[in-house]
């Protein structure tokens, strides 16, 4: 029983460091994410590049990229399609958050709560603007020892599922061509 207690102890002081790292990053990486949003200057907003750098640094682009695309896809197509997906989908991304962060704000992002599930933090938090908020949920991993995004779930509307539901009707359409929906992504 001493051997339980102690064991115990220590996950709950290992799982309590690990809450407090998650939600260091999480306070530190909004904070950046708010101030690149707030940079804008005007509708020639020139701060692109600091967009570029926030999603390089805290998505897990290659991760999400290959989950939205069927592995038959994946295993068929060469290495040069492939590794121009995943740069046409990182390009995507960013400007899918550019355009829709391009809008001066003074709110801010306040952590609810953290729960780890199976490797995966889910952080909930509120985006918070004069009286008006919006339930805003992360799914975060640990990643080469830094945390990377994984979805995005906005008023539970994930970013991934309805992603994947895009990619999958634009393969559909073109035979499951990859190149195809590189030059979709690319029009963004």
């Amino acid at each position: 029983m001493k051997y339980f207690i102690i064991a115990f102890l220590f996950f709950f002081q290992l799982s309590h460091a690990f809450e407090e790292e998650i939600s260091n990053w999480f306070n530190q990486e909004s904070i950046k994410f708010l101030e690149i949003m707030n940079n804008a200057d005007g509708e020639n907003n020139e701060n692109y590049e600091e967009y570029v750098n926030f999603v390089e640094n805290n998505f897990a682009v290659k991760s999400i990229a290959y989950g939205l695309i069927p592995e038959s896809i994946s295993l068929k197509s060469n290495k040069s399609d492939l590794y121009d997906y995943e740069i046409s989908f990182q390009n995507y991304l960013t400007k899918t958050i550019y355009n829709l962060s391009n809008n001066t704000t003074s709110g801010e992002i306040e952590l609810i709560d953290i729960v780890l599930n199976d490797n995966v933090y889910q952080i909930n938090s509120k985006i918070k603007e004069g009286r008006n908020s919006i339930n805003l949920y992360w799914k975060v991993a640990s990643i080469n020892s830094s945390f990377k995004i994984l979805d995005v779930i906005v008023e539970n509307t994930s970013y991934f599922v309805t992603k994947k539901s895009e990619f999958s009707k634009i393969l559909r359409k073109n035979k499951g061509d990859l190149r195809k929906l590189i030059e979709e992504l690319n029009k963004i």
